[in-house]
């Protein structure tokens, strides 16, 4: 008996000092040895688990599983089997996911079940954390929306951190996506030139999970400057250049637009053509760059007297065109004599003085954005007619 005893504790020595928990019962269930790292991993002191049943250590939910599969062990002398994901509830009542070997061994003491593993919860977690976050990648590789990535993004962190809230914050103030409460100080992390992912911890963050934050927030980086390159393209592509107005690819769309509403609404849609005399004086005498300043600062004056619902176009060289909605021939002419009002002024360039005119051609109709701007465009040959400087409305 003493010899057994001894040959169990050389047993107990091996299975001490393995680098993983080892839990051992015997066929009735009860445990019969534990060492430290499963007294660590489950959260019992040994001596309040030796003599109790194993299932205490195994979620209700698969006990009766489990308590199959020891008895199946037992019965055919089961030879040790590795399992990739077994479930074990610790003290607290919270449950983790292990890797563990476990089969029926022979021993002094008879045949016991042994169980040797490791919780890999935190490695489950980490993993499901980089397919998640994979998967926004491959989204934002896809062009999904910026928006939807933020609130994917932000979910993500909330979710699988302990984190009160986080939101994704644009340069110009706006906040593309928020959940939770952010306050205080919080943690910030650059996305783009002026714009952040900031987010609110409730306690401090390790580096795994620091890392999860950084993965998020580069991926929010890639695709905020897709989108900030694809507004700048979609800029250009509707924008004159030098004055920074609607072109005239904007100019048709908006015209279009204020067209069909015309024609729901039994209203009368304006054009006002625009055409700078002798302009080219200017270019020839004092050169483009002069011509280029005084072009902008008179689109930037037109802006200035017109509503904000009413768009100011470049067509190109000296000519612009403003769209108005909702406007009858006497509001039109007011309208024209206001623009011509604000070009009349004389402006500056590199110390010398200019002084600019134009001659206003105005078109009104519900339909037909061709025919409106050749009306208007016709009106200003009018006014040139007259001697330029004025004001002519299509009849």
């Amino acid at each position: 008996m003493a010899s057994s005893n001894q040959e169990w504790r050389r047993t107990t020595r091996i299975l001490e000092n393995l680098p993983d928990a080892v839990v051992a019962c015997g066929r009735d269930g009860q445990i019969l040895f534990v060492n430290a790292l499963a007294e660590e991993l489950f959260g019992y002191p040994r001596d309040e688990l030796v003599g109790e049943p194993v299932q205490m250590l195994w979620p209700e939910r698969v006990r009766e599983r489990y308590t199959h599969n020891m008895s199946v062990f037992f019965a055919n002398d089961e030879a040790l089997r590795f399992s990739t994901e077994v479930w074990g509830l610790r003290r607290d009542g919270t449950e983790f996911a292990g890797e563990m070997s476990w089969g029926v061994v022979d021993t002094v003491a008879g045949p016991v079940l042994l169980a040797i593993g490791r919780d890999i919860s935190r490695r489950l977690t980490a993993e499901a954390r980089l397919r998640a976050v994979a998967a926004i990648n491959e989204r934002a590789l896809g062009g999904a929306s910026l928006s939807d990535l933020a609130v994917e993004g932000i979910e993500l962190l909330r979710a699988t951190l302990p984190i009160a809230g986080a939101e994704v914050r644009l340069g110009d103030g706006g906040v593309l996506a928020s959940r939770g409460e952010v306050g205080g100080a919080g943690v910030h992390l650059a996305i783009g030139a002026s714009d952040e992912l900031v987010l609110t911890a409730r306690s401090e963050l390790d580096d795994e999970e620091m890392g999860l934050v950084h993965a998020i927030a580069n991926t929010l980086a890639t695709a905020l400057a897709r989108w900030q390159g694809e507004e700048r393209m979609r800029y250009q592509a509707l924008h004159d250049p030098l004055t920074g107005l609607p072109n005239r690819t904007l100019l048709r769309d908006r015209l279009e637009h204020a067209l069909a509403r015309s024609e729901r609404e039994s209203c009368c849609t304006g054009a006002l053509f625009i055409d700078l005399d002798n302009f080219k004086s200017i270019n020839d005498t004092f050169g483009h760059r002069a011509g280029d300043a005084v072009l902008v600062e008179l689109g930037g004056r037109l802006l200035q007297n017109v509503r904000a619902v009413d768009t100011v176009a470049r067509l190109g060289g000296d000519e612009f065109v403003v769209i108005c909605e909702e406007i009858d021939p006497e509001l039109a002419v007011a309208l024209g004599n206001r623009l011509q009002d604000a070009i009349r002024p004389p402006l500056t360039v590199d110390g010398v003085t200019h002084r600019v005119s134009a001659s206003i051609g105005i078109a009104l109709s519900r339909t037909d954005p061709d025919a409106l701007l050749a009306h208007a465009d016709e009106a200003v040959y009018r006014a040139k007619a007259h001697g330029g400087g004025r004001v002519e409305l299509f009849a």
